[in-house]
Order: structure tokens, then sequence, then C-alpha cells
């Protein structure tokens, strides 16, 4: 019951930006939901009885959207997808860690703040974040930094890389591999792969979550690390368990839906109507980033937090197109 009223202010903004999106395909109701949420939170303010329900419209109803996504898929689709995709997500992987690291390092950044911008940037955003800070044991000042250094730039993302993509010239695949080795997060990757074409949706969902999977290694070495560096101060944390939480299980329930399209395919109305569904809930999780986008927060974190979050989301995109336009 908790989360009716927030839900419902999502649905409503929804249809109202996607009413407005049909009118102006070119900006499409993705962005116009984040805009609308945006204003609404740095006007007149987001009241308490609605946080729950936009909060599980984010973090919930996004991984619906994927599975429902999955019904358009199959294996043989999946199968087609090129090696040099997974290459070019793999190296956008470790370029964005390896540099956020040295970054946050240059500036000095204390504590567990350098590994969890490190996550955030590198995998899936707040999700990385979420995981990573309990088996490094951040501290919650840690994890708010952290969060607000990445978020500004998947509301960018979202806004500018489908203009970016369509100047530049990009097919719908090699968009889609653009927006899910790039954009941190993966409800800011969906929208901006759905606002460029049906084709960049597909291929951005695939590529996003190849990327999401690296989330389990990376807490299991997270785990072992803080293991090692505890081991004569506090007990040992679990560092298979650990990893285990850490699986993203929505891929499976994507992989489930894929398994049937792929075997007993469903009626087309069925997917039809699935991947309408999953694209208005995409707008919704975008209504719910926008109400959560507290501009007076993104302050808080300074400008060396901002600076090291342009650089990393300036130079994994830059990569990640140049290998993109070489070989895709």
């Amino acid at each position: 019951m908790k989360n009716i009223a927030g839900i419902s202010l999502s649905i409503g903004i929804a249809v109202i930006a996607s009413f407005i999106g049909a009118k102006f395909p070119v900006v499409g109701g993705a962005v116009i939901a984040i805009f609308i949420g945006i204003l609404i939170r740095n006007t007149i303010g987001l009241s308490g009885i609605f946080s729950p329900g936009v909060s599980f419209t984010l973090k919930t109803l996004l991984k619906v959207a994927i599975v429902l996504l999955g019904f358009g898929f199959s294996f043989q689709a999946l199968a087609s997808t090129k090696g040099i995709t997974i290459a070019i997500v793999l190296l956008s992987f470790a370029i964005g860690f390896g540099l956020t690291f040295l970054l946050t390092k240059i500036a000095k950044l204390q504590g567990a703040t350098p590994l969890l911008i490190s996550a955030g940037t590198a995998i899936c955003g707040g999700t990385a974040i979420a995981s990573t800070g309990p088996v490094l044991r951040a501290r919650q000042d840690e994890v708010a930094y952290a969060m607000n250094t990445i978020f500004l730039f998947n509301v960018l993302a979202v806004l500018f890389y489908p203009i970016l993509g369509q100047l530049i010239g990009l097919s719908g695949e090699q968009f889609g591999v653009w927006a899910g080795a790039a954009i941190h997060d993966t409800s800011s990757v969906v929208a901006a792969g759905y606002s460029f074409s049906d084709e960049a949706g597909e291929a951005s969902v695939v590529a996003k979550l190849a990327r999401t999977l690296m989330l389990v290694p990376v807490v299991f070495l997270f785990a072992l690390w803080t293991s090692i560096s505890h081991a004569q101060k506090e007990p040992e944390i679990p560092v298979v368990k650990s990893a285990i939480k850490a699986f993203p299980v929505f891929i499976l329930f994507f992989i489930g839906a894929v398994t049937i399209q792929s075997t007993a395919p469903l009626p087309q109305l069925f997917v039809d109507v699935s991947d309408t569904i999953a694209k208005f809930l995409i707008v919704m999780v975008m209504v719910s980033v926008g109400l959560g986008t507290d501009l007076r927060q993104m302050k808080q974190a300074g400008p060396t937090a901002l600076l090291i979050g342009f650089i990393s989301s300036i130079v994994m995109g830059g990569v990640s197109l140049w290998l993109i336009l070489l070989f895709l």
C-alpha cells in the first residue's frame, strides 16, 4: 500500500510524457519524463508519501521492463551478437574502472569512496554502488558521495547521447552498443537506447546486461580484499555469499523469457503488448529518476567529484565510440 501514491504519480507523469513524446519523437517520452521529474523535485518538491513508490518504480519496475523485453529476443538473435561487441563492452569496463580509480587516488579521496565511484562508473551506476557498499563496509556518507558523483552524468547521457548518435550517423546497432558500453546506469542505458530506435534499444539491453554481469566478480574481489585487510581486526566477510547475493537475478528471468520465445514462440500480439508495456515502464522509471534528482545534493558532492565523473564519462564514451566506429 505504501507504494501506491508514488507509483500512481509516476504513471500519471509517464502518460503525459508519452503523449508529448509522441508529438515530438525526436525528443521522446523518456527524455521528457526526466525533465518533468526534475522540474517537480526542484520546484514544488516531493512529499514523503510518494518516496516509497518512486523508489519501487526505479528499482523494481526497471527489472520488470527488461524481462518483458526478453520476449522480443531469441537465442538465435543473442547468438548473432558479434564478439567485437563483447570486447568493446569489456574494454570500456576496464578503462572506466581503471581511470576512475586513478583519478580518485590523485584527488586523494579516502576510505571506500574510490572503489565505490569506480564500480558505479564502470559497471551499472547506483546498483553497483549499493551492491559493493556493504562488502567494502562503506559509510553512508561515502555511498551518498559516490552516488552523487555519477548520477548527474546518467541524466545528461539520456538527454544528449541520442542527439549525438543522430549527428554522428550511428546505426541502431552501433548506438545501442555505445549506450550499453558507456552510460553508467541501466535505466539510462535502456531509455537512451529506445529513444534512438527499437534496434538500438535491443542492442543496448544485450550490451548492458553483459556489462552488469561484471558486478559478480567485482563484488567477489572487493569482499576478498576487505576480508584480507580486516583479517586481524574483525570477523571474515563471507566472500562467496557476498558475490552470490550481488548476482543480478533479474537477468535469469530475462534469459527465461528469451528461452520461452526461442523454444515455443508466443503469439505476436503477446510480444507486441509486452513490448508496449515495457517501453511505458521505462518512461515511468525515467520519471522516478527525475523525481530523485535533487540538484542541491549534486552541489554537495563538490567540484572534485563532478570533475572525476565528467572525465571518466567523457573518456569511456569517447573510447567506446572510437572502437565502435572502427570495428562495428
